[in-house]
């Protein structure tokens, strides 16, 4: 066959819904299809020898958000950042015969409506919902569609009112695996030998990260020591959560280490006892938990979005409900006082992301859709 993996942001950033379309792609390639990657013009290329990639000009949503009337609206910056590539990218697209074309974003769905007409069949990839007014008009043009998680799905299913399947993102298990910790890591992140927390994402709001700042906060109250928290990763909010550090009078429990490269990643599990994600909102599935279970590492979440799905509580973590500090306290007390229970629901998360979201596993669901989208 010969397919097109078309998403602006798999070439401009990294993420889950990028990962997703590189493996699938790589994969599908190295199985002797034809497969070229629509991307825009951006640094990001993995140099996977099977796959054609192609990157387009197109206008950022930062330059659109200069308008006052626009930056009213997220999603109508994000349309109009899509649409401005699909200007370059679209004769590419409709003159390549393709047999199939993989979308990631309702906002391409226009794209795939005129790429259709050419013969080609298309997948929609749901990572999430993004939606647009007047997305329901090309619902027409998509032959099937799967979502990152079941939650994920039934968005996506009622609000398009057409049948969504399930394939669940993937992870490297070549890379993400238990290993054993370099004690110089560890004695970085926990000089006195304190339980270590490890939060790994974006510092923007809905991850809840406040809510877990509170959380350590109400230990200390409670009369304990609080575990060791390392925040990985940057965004909007690290300045206020900076402050609000200060201000609860946590600052000797808490590092922010950056942004970090995913092939460092395994160490600093290995140095880590437990990894915390309390989002409160959008989180259709949950990539930081699979790497960190991976690596034999029980997880706190909340029971939000798609995290219920990855985290099976009180077997490979706990899940505790949103937004909620005295929740997040106890769970934390529970793990750091417990050095086998963490080790038996680490034990028990290294299996089960095994035998469900290894790239293997998602490429023999991604490929049932294909077939049923071909068919």
């Amino acid at each position: 066959m010969k397919i097109a993996y078309y998403n602006l942001t798999t070439t401009t950033k990294h993420g889950g819904v990028e990962s997703f379309v590189w493996e699938v792609a790589r994969r599908v390639a190295e199985a002797g299809h034809t497969v070229t990657l629509f991307g825009g013009a951006g640094p990001i290329d993995r140099g996977y020898p099977a796959i054609h990639v192609r990157h387009y000009p197109f206008i950022a949503r930062e330059r659109w958000g200069r308008s006052r009337v626009l930056r009213r609206s997220l999603n109508l910056l994000k349309l109009l950042e899509r649409w401005s590539m699909a200007r370059h990218a679209l004769p590419d697209l409709l003159r390549g015969g393709y047999d199939l074309i993989q979308l990631s974003k309702p906002y391409d769905f226009p794209v795939a409506a005129l790429a259709r007409r050419r013969g080609a069949r298309v997948v929609y990839n749901a990572q999430g919902t993004d939606f647009f007014a007047g997305d329901r008009w090309f619902r027409g043009a998509i032959d099937r569609a799967f979502g990152c998680s079941q939650y994920n799905a039934t968005m996506v299913a009622q609000h398009f009112g057409f049948p969504v399947g399930v394939s669940y993102n993937g992870f490297d298990d070549g890379r993400f695996r238990p290993e054993s910790a370099d004690s110089a890591l560890r004695a970085r992140l926990s000089p006195d030998g304190a339980p270590v927390a490890l939060y790994v994402g974006r510092l923007v709001t809905f991850k809840g990260l406040d809510h877990l700042l509170d959380a350590l906060a109400l230990v200390r109250r409670r009369g304990r020591t609080p575990p060791r928290l390392v925040l990985a990763g940057d965004g909007p909010h690290g300045a206020a959560l900076q402050q609000r550090v200060r201000q609860l009078g946590i600052d000797d429990r808490v590092q922010f280490i950056g942004p970090q490269p995913n092939h460092t990643l395994p160490a600093l599990h290995a140095a880590s006892d437990l990894l915390v994600l309390p989002s409160t909102d959008h989180e259709t599935f949950g990539i930081a938990a699979c790497e960190a279970m991976a690596c034999g590492r029980p997880v706190i979440a909340a029971r939000t979005g798609g995290l219920p799905e990855v985290v099976r509580h009180e077997q490979t973590g706990l899940l505790v409900a949103p937004a909620d500090a005295t929740a997040l306290a106890d769970a934390l007390e529970r793990l750091a006082d417990d050095a086998a229970l963490r080790a038996r629901y680490g034990a028990a998360a290294a299996e089960w992301v095994r035998t469900m979201f290894t790239w293997d596993h998602v490429l023999r669901r991604v490929w049932q859709f294909y077939d049923e989208a071909c068919a």
